[in-house]
């Protein structure tokens, strides 16, 4: 413990914020190339177990009731080995286990996932549950990230999959703005809401693609021809972006009609329509404002790549020639840089 420790304790007690002694603080951080090892150990060692097991017991798992058992069998094996131990060793084998009985049950319900929706139900139930239970960022990050796929290929045949990505882009603009109301059960709730930041992506993605190129993508169902609600859905994210700069205002206590909130809310308006355009940039800076306004580095990530991915994507769809191309970069430029001069000039004035 450091002088500060001892300080800062001190004033949490005057403050009546905590009391009795100093909890002890010395955190052992091993090297990360040591927690690679481990985990990598982890995995080696579940898969020789899990394959000699698999040589002992093939003819029987070949059974889709016995395989739906030792499924169930080794998901609540794994719940078990995640409470052993806080290790990355314990943490990957458990994972594998994890993995390795929820494919079995996929391989159990494998007539009703082809013929029926009932076996994605199932897989949307398995994958919730999971990732509300199992005691590991990983595992609650990839359950979510079931149940999520699971939810989109039973609204593939409707023609609200194609609103899905402004559904959930709504949810998670709403799950980070809220964070602070979930940080008691940020272990349960941050990696579902990363699965629902990635989920929006890839949903906005497939959005850009044609119903055709969706049915090849997906055999087994039917894809709703509802292309009509994708400029629906940009205007609906759009709608979010410029809501979510509204609420951060206020978050903020920026008036609207002050200098800043009235730059903010016309920037807000001018990015919200030229994504009307360059489909995807609405969703990119969400993320973006998100991860800035909650100081979330991977959030901010997230959204800065996904902003140059969209913005490469238009530019390379765009129906002229490179020197065309090129000149609208320029106009682009030099329009950015000439707003920017303005913003300045105006808010000096309004200082004065």
């Amino acid at each position: 413990m450091t002088k500060q420790d001892h300080e800062l304790w001190h004033t949490l007690q005057q403050a009546g914020l905590v009391s009795g002694d100093m909890p002890p603080t010395q955190i052992v951080n091993n090297p990360w190339y040591l927690r690679v090892l481990q985990g990598l150990t982890g995995w080696f060692a579940a898969w020789f177990l899990l394959g000699s097991l698999f040589a002992i017991f093939h003819d029987f798992l070949r059974q889709e009731s016995l395989a739906l058992v030792f499924g169930v069998m080794f998901i609540v094996g794994a719940y078990v080995v995640y409470k052993l131990k806080n290790s990355d060793f314990i943490a990957q084998f458990a994972l594998v286990m994890s993995l390795t009985g929820q494919s079995l049950c996929v391989f159990s319900w494998r007539e009703l996932l082809a013929n029926s929706t009932s076996g994605w139900w199932l897989m949307f139930a398995m994958g919730a549950s999971l990732a509300w239970l199992m005691p590991s960022f990983i595992h609650r990050f990839l359950s979510a990230s079931l149940a999520i796929w699971s939810l989109v290929v039973l609204c593939v045949s409707w023609p609200i999959v194609w609103l899905m990505p402004a559904l959930v882009v709504g949810a998670v603009t709403f799950i980070w703005l809220t964070e602070s109301k979930w940080l008691v059960y940020s272990e349960r709730v941050r990696p579902i809401a990363y699965a629902l930041t990635f989920a929006a992506l890839n949903m906005h993605s497939m959005t850009l693609l044609s119903a055709h190129e969706l049915a090849s993508i997906n055999h087994h169902y039917q894809v709703a021809s509802g292309q009509f609600f994708i400029p629906l859905n940009e205007v609906l994210l759009a709608a979010i972006f410029v809501l979510m700069v509204a609420m951060l205002l206020q978050r903020y206590q920026v008036a609207f009609n002050s200098k800043q909130g009235m730059v903010a809310l016309v920037a807000a308006v001018c990015l919200a329509a030229v994504s009307q355009e360059a489909m995807g940039l609405a969703v990119a800076w969400s993320f973006i404002l998100l991860g800035f306004a909650n100081g979330n580095r991977v959030l901010l990530a997230i959204g800065t790549a996904s902003f140059w991915l969209y913005l490469a994507r238009y530019y390379y769809m765009l129906d002229m020639t490179l020197l065309n191309k090129s000149y609208l970069l320029i106009a682009t430029g030099l329009f950015l840089l000439l707003l920017r001069k303005i913003g300045h000039v105006w808010m000096e004035k309004q200082d004065a």
